[in-house]
């Protein structure tokens, strides 16, 4: 964009902004990317530390500055020019600086300061927005080709200002067709919208009574539609060479005693939205190569603001229903086909959820135990001596599972045997002589000897640990442990038969509402992971565990059928069918609880 656009711009804006004190303008230097200084109403002004500081903050930022400024820099410029600047009447009155940045395709083209007198009615947001609006006027310029000159680049202006400052829709719209008409001595300026493949017109410049006639509207329209039909410039009469379609433009000329016409469709992002048509009459005015390019220019300027304002200023229902009728015309459309297949896909699966019923399991750790648990105990206080079986073992009723230390019991055998000999000896003596006295005392010796020889032998017997039924070995081991000693009644050995089992399970305690005994489900046990074994659920105990920070209860089952291959200790997987629920209750139920309990513990 030229220096000369961008100081109409600036000069325009700052006879147009309501309560401007003072405006500067920085322009960037190609060669170095620095800013100088490109105009200003005062000097004094543009050189005040507080105005650069908002410069560089803004090019650092890239985005609009509002800040007041300080009393003593509006005492010292009022001092440095000698005047009181236009527009000031109070010394206490307080001022806004609003700096904002000049952003053309991305890129910083300059830095714009203006300074506003604050009154009563206006607030500090309204300095902001109107300086962002004058900036989008310099936007709209920046679309105009290169090499335009200032003249046009005025009108460009002008027109752009209108269609921004006008509070209604259709006040832009005629503003901007009298000012074109005005511009480009035209008879009259039409404007019209494409509505349902046709063309309605919306404005008239320089409008009379006769002009307003069914008939000629209809035959402009008509007109319009010709020119948005071949998305081309139409004039008329056609220059040499010129092939396109003007039946409509030569039958509104004979009908309506018109000269030229220059109609320009009005095309926004590719699309036709309407068109606008250029009426001139008299000896030299008609339409020459530059004007058809002033034109197509200014309408390219003008139509997406103007377009844009007839769409937000529609009513509600209106917008509503153009709302509805593009969300379905891009849901039934062409495009975004892989987006909308991934989100109908999700749509289906969502309902496929949510109405199919599926069989609910819940799953839980399990471990297998014997239903009966033998416990072997030690019998006497000794020592072990020998110790063969160990955990997992088959052992049959009467086997022996380990012995303890008999030597001491054997000498006691030996101690009361010797006694038991020597009272014998002399109660047959006692006998022979017939001490009565005598003979009862040693009757009562030999009984104690053979009481005690009695007991010694019943000892010696339980110094062999057996096993009184035939099962496995679930816990002890001694064969490592030979000479250590053992008390009275401690447990040695626990065996369980192996005909039957029982399945403890860990159940998560957010599962265990849905537990109910005579329930059934499945386990697979890790030794047997192909095969799967029925179980039926017969008790649930009150009793909590914890592991890993997550609480469990026990629930105990029976295995339906026992293989032969099982054994105490196995560890597996155990899934209990709790009834049918929706699928997508399935899935979800764990999060939604989740989270109620964190919106629970929150509020």
């Amino acid at each position: 964009m030229s220096n000369s656009v961008v100081k109409i711009w600036f000069s325009y804006a700052f006879q147009h902004l309501g309560d401007v004190v003072d405006a500067c303008l920085f322009e960037v230097e190609s060669n170095n990317n620095s800013f100088v200084l490109s105009g200003s109403t005062l000097a004094e002004f543009s050189g005040l530390k507080v105005v650069h500081d908002t410069v560089h903050a803004v090019v650092k930022r890239r985005k609009s500055v509002v800040t007041v400024m300080p009393t003593n820099h509006i005492t010292e410029k009022k001092t440095a020019s000698n005047s009181e600047p236009s527009g000031i009447t109070a010394d206490n009155s307080k001022h806004y600086l609003v700096t904002t940045p000049l952003i053309i395709k991305k890129e910083i083209i300059g830095v714009a300061c203006f300074e506003f007198q604050h009154n009563d009615t206006t607030q500090t947001s309204d300095y902001l927005g109107k300086v962002e609006t004058t900036v989008a006027w310099l936007r709209c310029l920046s679309q105009l080709k290169p090499g335009a000159g200032s003249q046009k680049s005025e009108l460009a202006l002008k027109i752009t200002a209108t269609a921004l400052s006008q509070s209604q829709s259709g006040e832009a719209y005629m503003a901007v067709a009298s000012q074109l008409a005005s511009f480009l001595q035209c008879k009259r300026v039409s404007m019209g919208f494409v509505n349902n493949h046709d063309v309605h017109l919306h404005t008239l410049s320089n409008t009379s009574h006769d002009v307003t006639r069914q008939n000629i509207i209809k035959s402009i329209e008509v007109a319009m539609l010709e020119a948005v039909d071949q998305r081309e410039t139409i004039v008329y009469p056609p220059h040499p060479g010129s092939y396109y379609t003007t039946q409509a433009h030569d039958a509104l000329i004979r009908k309506h005693s018109g000269e030229f016409i220059c109609s320009v469709p009005l095309i926004i992002e590719g699309k036709v939205t309407g068109a606008v048509m250029f009426e001139r009459q008299g000896e030299g005015n008609d339409f020459d190569d530059k004007t058809i390019e002033l034109c197509e220019q200014l309408a390219e300027l003008f139509s997406p603001i103007l377009h844009y304002r007839h769409l937000h200023d529609r009513p509600v229902l209106e917008k509503m229903k153009d709302t509805c009728g593009r969300i379905f015309s891009n849901i039934l459309g062409t495009d975004y086909l892989g987006f909308k297949f991934v989100v109908s896909l999700f749509i289906g699966l969502f309902v496929f959820a949510f109405y199919l019923q599926w069989e609910y399991k819940v799953t839980a750790g399990a471990s297998l135990r014997g239903a009966i648990e033998r416990v072997i105990t030690s019998p006497e206080e000794g020592f072990i001596k020998d110790a063969s079986a160990r955990p997992g073992d088959l052992v049959n009723a009467g086997d022996t599972l380990a012995t303890l230390d008999d030597r001491d019991l054997k000498l006691e055998v030996l101690k009361w045997s010797g006694k038991h000999k020597q009272v014998s000896k002399e109660y047959r003596k006692a006998l022979a002589i017939h001490d009565l006295s005598k003979i009862g005392i040693l009757r009562s010796q030999l009984s104690q000897a053979e009481a005690q020889m009695k007991i010694l032998n019943l000892k010696l017997n339980r110094t062999v640990i057996k096993t009184p039924i035939s099962a496995v070995i679930v816990s002890g081991d001694y064969t490592r442990e030979l000479g250590s000693p053992v008390e009275r009644g401690q447990v040695l050995y626990k065996v369980s038969p192996l005909e039957n089992y029982n399945v403890v399970l860990n159940v998560n305690e957010s599962d265990i509402s849905l537990i109910k005994v005579g329930l059934q489900g499945e386990l697979t046990l890790s030794a047997a992971a192909e095969s799967t074994f029925e179980l039926e659920i017969v008790k649930i105990t009150p009793v909590l565990t914890a592991e890993n920070g997550i609480n469990y209860f026990q629930v105990e089952a029976t295995l339906l059928s026992t293989p032969k291959f099982l054994r105490p200790g196995m560890q597996g997987i155990a899934k209990i069918e709790v009834g049918k629920h929706r699928m997508l209750w399935i899935i979800t139920h764990k999060m939604i609880d989740w989270v109620r309990l964190k919106l629970w513990s929150w509020w």
